[in-house]
């Protein structure tokens, strides 16, 4: 089950629903611009209220009846000085479940969240970065994605003669050996995330697919 769901995206909006959980008073979330990058906390909802960005007018929001979620919207923008994250590019989320006690728990997985104009279909979305060096698939680095992501391309950007990178499509599921220069075309989905991994060391490569519609 992912941690949370993008219910509603428009622009300037990012509209969560994360489920409540036993023992956790706090639901955080920290930001980045690229996954492969630091994670920023940008905030934390308190179960009792949920949280509501003050740059967002509530009158433009859907009513939700959903007692066993917390629901979160913001405006990305809002965050911009200290995530770095705006509402024209696409960005990555952590949710982080904190106790009553006030102590964080263990961080999910990054999950990718689109701007409003990706979610039209019009262009291929594209991410890039640095998979981690593991030996398993266990191990991998789980990049949750959009849930209707299908037609996948990706390329081991790492120079002739560098190491292999590994790309599997669930969690614990078969691998795809890519070697380096050398690019994979999966065209099945719905898919909804990626596990990646260098084996020998730390692979540069880049991904790009469709939001669940024709190419």
């Amino acid at each position: 089950m992912r941690d949370f769901s993008v219910i509603r995206r428009r622009k300037n909006i990012i509209d969560i629903l994360t489920p409540k959980r036993a023992n956790v008073q706090g639901y955080r979330f920290q930001a980045t611009t690229n996954f492969d990058q630091a994670y920023t906390t940008i905030l934390t909802a308190p179960i009792s209220s949920g949280y509501l960005d003050p740059a967002i007018n509530p009158v433009v929001l859907n009513a939700v009846n959903n007692p066993d979620h917390i629901r979160v919207v913001f405006n990305p923008n809002t965050f911009t000085a200290a995530a770095g994250i705006t509402d024209a590019a696409h960005f990555w989320l952590k949710f982080i479940p904190v106790d009553f006690s006030g102590t964080p728990g263990t961080a999910g997985a990054g999950t990718l969240v689109l701007t409003d104009s990706e979610h039209s279909g019009n262009s291929r979305v594209q991410i890039a970065g640095v998979a981690p060096a593991d030996s398993t698939v266990a191990n991998s680095l789980q990049l949750n994605l959009p849930q209707s992501s299908q037609d996948f391309v990706i390329k081991n950007e790492n120079a002739a003669g560098g190491f292999n990178l590994y790309v599997s499509f669930r969690v614990g599921g078969a691998e795809h050996q890519v070697a380096p220069q050398e690019s994979l075309k999966f065209f099945e989905g719905p898919l909804d995330l990626l596990m990646v991994r260098g084996s020998g060391g730390t692979v540069t490569f880049s991904a790009s697919f469709t939001n669940y519609l024709p190419l």
